[in-house]
C-alpha cells in the first residue's frame, strides 16, 4: 500500500507511513473521504457495514460458536473486534455505539488520542483499545457552583511565629499574681541651708502678711466715718459718769470751764451734770474724734485739733438752748471768753493738738496717711506674695515642705489678727469695768468696726492655714 500523504510504498500492516510519519487512515482520510469504489486502492477490499444477524452467522461460520449479543459490547466482544486474525487494519474499525445497538449508527467520530507518539514500536493497543470502544459514561449533570462571597486580604503575616506549639508541650502554668504592695512616697531630702533659708523667709512672710491686715482693716474700720457713728451710740450718761484725771468727766469738764464763776454762782455740779445730758455731748465727740482720724489715716481736711476757744464756742456757746432749758440764763460773750481762758490755763489745746502728739511720738502724725493708703497695702501685699514664692523656691519646690510652710505663715499671722482683733473689744471693756475710765469707754465702741474686721482677716488666714496643714499631712 502507498501513503495517502507522501505517496511511499509502506507494508499493508503499518500504522504510520515511514517517510512523512503520518497516521494511516487519519479520521479526515477516512470519515471525510467520499463512498465509491474509486476511492479505495487497488490492494484493499471495501468496508462494508453488517447488520448484526450477519455479524452473528459470520462469527458462528468462522468460528463455530454463538458470539456476544451485538449491541451490548462485553469483554469477549471486545476480543472478537480486536482478534488480529479479523482486524489487520484497526485504523478501518469504527467505535460501537452501545446506545443504538447497531454498528451504522455509530459516530463518525475518531476519538482515538490524537496526540500520538511518533515511535509506533511502543504504542500500547490496551490503551488505545480501551480509549477506543470503552463506552463512555453519562456525565453527571454539573452542580451550580457556590457562590463565595469574598474572604478580607489576610496578611502571611498576621500570626506570629511564636503562637506555634507543639502539640506535646503543656501548656504553661498561670503566673499567680502577686498582691500589689503600696509603695510608699519617696521622702525628698532638702539641705540643711535650704530649710534655714525658707524659715527665715516665712518669718518675714508673717510680718509682712501681719502688716498688710492690719494696714487693711485699719484702713477699713477705723476712717473718720465709721468712728464716728461708732461713737454716737455711746450712753451719754454713762459718759459722763465715767472717771476722768480722778473724778467724773462732767465734775471735770465744770471745774476746767471754771462754769461757776463763770455764771456768777449760778450753776452747781449737779446741775452742770443736768445741762450737758441736755446738750449733744456725744455728737460732739464723735464729730472730733472723726475728724481726727480721717485727718491722721485718710488725710483728708486740715489739721482738726481743738483749742480752748474751739471747745468752747463750738460746743458751750452751740448749746446755749440747753443753759436756757436748764437755768433760764442765756450766757455772754464775755462769760465765753472767760471759759476759753480758764480751759486754755488747764492746758487742753496742748492735750488735743496733733502736733503734740507728734512730737512726743518723734515724727509727724500726718505722714501716716502714706502708710495706711491703698497703694502701700498694695506693695504689702505683693512683698507677702513674693515671700510666699520665695519660700517655696527655696524649699525646691517640693509641696511637701511648701504646704508646712505655708501654713505655719497663715496660721500664725490668723492668730495674731485674732487676738488683736478680740483685744480691741475686750481689752477697753474689760478696763472701764475694772477702773470706770472714760478713755476707756470710748475706745471700746470707737474699736468696734476693726476689731470685727480684724476677727474675720484673722480666722480667714486661719482656716487657710489649716488647709494646707491637712494637705501636708496627707501628703507625708
Amino acid at each position: 500500500m502507498f501513503c495517502v500523504k507522501c505517496g511511499m510504498e509502506i507494508d499493508d500492516d503499518s500504522v504510520f507511513c515511514t517517510g512523512c510519519g503520518a497516521r494511516i487512515g487519519e479520521p479526515e482520510t477516512v470519515v471525510n473521504a467520499p463512498s465509491g469504489p474509486d476511492f479505495l486502492k487497488e490492494d484493499e477490499e471495501p468496508t462494508m457495514l453488517l447488520s448484526d444477524e450477519e455479524l452473528q452467522e459470520a462469527f458462528i461460520n468462522e468460528y463455530g460458536a454463538e458470539s456476544p449479543e451485538i449491541g451490548h459490547p462485553t469483554d469477549n466482544s471486545r476480543d472478537f473486534f480486536y482478534n488480529s486474525d479479523m482486524a489487520e487494519n484497526t485504523d478501518d474499525l469504527m467505535p460501537f455505539n452501545e446506545y443504538s445497538g447497531s454498528i451504522d449508527s455509530a459516530p463518525h467520530e475518531d476519538i482515538r488520542n490524537k496526540s500520538f507518539n511518533d515511535n509506533s514500536d511502543t504504542i500500547s493497543f490496551d490503551a488505545v483499545e480501551d480509549e477506543m470502544y470503552a463506552p463512555p459514561l453519562p456525565e453527571p449533570y454539573p452542580e451550580p457552583e457556590s457562590y463565595n462571597e469574598p474572604q478580607p486580604y489576610a496578611s502571611p503575616y498576621s500570626e506570629p511565629y511564636n503562637n506555634y506549639q507543639a502539640d506535646n508541650v503543656p501548656p504553661p502554668h498561670p503566673v499567680q499574681k502577686r498582691p500589689a504592695q503600696r509603695q510608699e512616697p519617696q521622702t525628698v531630702k532638702i539641705g540643711a541651708g535650704r530649710l534655714v533659708g525658707a524659715f527665715l523667709l516665712s518669718v518675714f512672710a508673717i510680718v509682712f502678711l501681719l502688716v498688710f491686715s492690719l494696714t487693711l482693716c485699719i484702713k477699713l474700720g477705723m476712717s473718720g466715718g465709721i468712728v464716728r457713728n461708732n461713737l454716737t451710740r455711746m450712753n451719754d450718761n454713762t459718759l459722763l459718769s465715767s472717771e476722768y484725771e480722778g473724778n467724773e468727766l462732767s465734775n471735770t469738764i465744770y471745774g476746767s470751764l471754771g462754769f461757776k464763776n463763770a455764771t456768777g454762782g449760778m450753776a452747781s455740779e449737779s446741775s452742770f451734770r443736768n445741762y450737758m445730758l441736755r446738750t449733744d455731748f456725744v455728737d460732739y465727740i464723735g464729730r472730733s474724734a472723726g475728724s481726727y482720724l480721717s485727718y491722721i489715716i485718710d488725710g483728708k481736711g486740715g489739721d482738726p485739733s481743738i483749742t480752748s476757744e474751739d471747745f468752747v464756742y463750738d460746743f458751750v456757746k452751740g448749746n446755749n438752748r440747753a443753759s436756757i432749758e436748764e437755768w433760764g440764763y442765756s450766757m455772754t460773750d464775755n462769760e465765753y471768753m472767760l471759759m476759753a481762758q480758764n480751759l486754755e490755763s488747764d492746758g487742753f489745746s496742748d492735750d488735743m493738738s496733733i502736733s503734740e502728739w507728734g512730737s512726743a511720738a518723734g515724727f509727724s502724725l500726718r505722714n501716716l496717711k502714706f502708710l495706711f493708703s491703698f497703694m502701700t497695702i498694695a506693695v504689702f501685699l505683693i512683698i507677702t506674695a513674693l515671700l510666699f514664692i520665695w519660700t517655696a523656691v527655696a524649699v525646691g519646690g517640693h509641696g511637701k515642705y511648701i504646704t508646712s510652710y505655708f501654713g505655719g505663715i497663715l496660721k500664725t499671722s490668723g492668730f495674731v489678727m485674732i487676738f488683736v482683733g478680740a483685744a480691741s473689744v475686750l481689752a477697753p471693756a474689760l478696763a472701764y469695768v475694772f477702773n470706770q475710765q472714760a478713755v476707756f469707754y470710748i475706745l471700746a465702741y470707737g474699736l468696734r468696726s476693726f476689731a470685727l474686721i480684724a476677727l474675720c482677716t484673722g480666722a480667714a488666714e486661719l482656716i487657710l492655714g489649716g488647709i494646707f496643714s491637712m494637705v501636708h499631712k496627707r501628703m507625708k
